[in-house]
Order: C-alpha cells, then structure tokens, then sequence
C-alpha cells in the first residue's frame, strides 16, 4: 500500500470511525437522563415512613462542595443565622433534586427520573426514612459517576442512627 492512499483513505476512515465511538461512549457525557432503580426492602422502614430521595448532579455537588467550607452561626441580637465563608468562597444555596414516596405505597423498587443528571456525569444519590424502630433513620449514599441511563441498586449500604429512642 503507498503512503498517499493510507493519507487520504484510511487515515480519515479511521479518524471517523474513532470519532464516532467517543460521541456514543457511555463515558464520553451526553444528554441523556439517567433513571434510578433501587430495590428497597420494605421491613428496613417504618410502615408510616415517607422515604426521601435527593440526587445531586455534577454542579449541585461542586457547590456543596465549596459551601462545605462554610460555617453558618447564629446571632442573638438579630436572631438570624449568618454563613461565614473563608476568603475567596462564596456561599451559593444548593438545591438537590428531592423526591418523597410513600413506604407503605411502595413494591420492591423505586424508579426516580432525575430531570438534571446525564450520562457520564458524576452524581450523589441519597435516601432515607424512618427506620423499623419508628425513632432512628435508615440512609443509604452513594456517589459516582452515571455510566448509563439506566441505574439498578440491588444491595445499597443502609445505616441506621442509634439514637436512644424511648
């Protein structure tokens, strides 16, 4: 094969080929949403509970991040809280998508369709309730990046407060 034909044919050929793997590369960041499934075992909760989950997306975490750096105290004359930031952080509200279910209206799963994290985004996901003993609160975290629009959690990490309950 002469070096003119690999130039002008199979060079380019293989430079399109390449391009096109990296725009529909689960890693590469799209568009697409990401749907959570997580499988939840009922008896972890409180049958009254409400489960409360919160998704952050790749900005929400940078910001709660940064605010992370933040002290907030309260002030007896003018009885408000005032954030203090070191210099050079500025103190922004985070709003964390934040969706409520209903255990006692739950099956064995939960589907949230996050409106703000996207394929190949980092992202925080976050659930918690009132646990089984109706004082303490089961969570369960977890933090990554979204490899494909569909999540399945089977085994989630939960954790219990062990607060001393009457």
């Amino acid at each position: 094969m002469n070096h003119a034909f690999v130039r002008r044919f199979i060079l380019p050929a293989a430079l399109v080929f390449l391009a096109g793997c990296s725009i529909v590369s689960p890693f590469g960041g799209s568009e697409e949403l990401v749907t959570f499934n997580v499988v939840i075992n009922k008896e972890t909760f409180s049958p009254e509970a409400s489960l409360r989950v919160r998704i952050w997306n790749a900005e929400t975490l940078k910001v709660a991040e940064s605010n992370a750096n933040c002290a907030v105290s309260y002030n007896q004359e003018t009885q408000a809280e005032e954030v203090h930031c070191p210099e050079g952080v500025e103190y922004r509200e985070v709003s964390p998508e934040e969706f409520v279910f209903l255990v006692q209206d739950l099956g064995a799963e939960i589907e949230i369709k996050s409106a703000t994290v996207t394929v190949g985004e980092k992202y925080r996901l976050q659930i918690s309730g009132l646990a089984s003993d109706d004082c303490n609160t089961a969570s369960a975290t977890v933090e990554e990046k979204a490899r494909s629009a569909h999540i399945l959690f089977e085994n989630l990490m939960w954790a219990t407060t062990l607060m001393a309950c009457p």
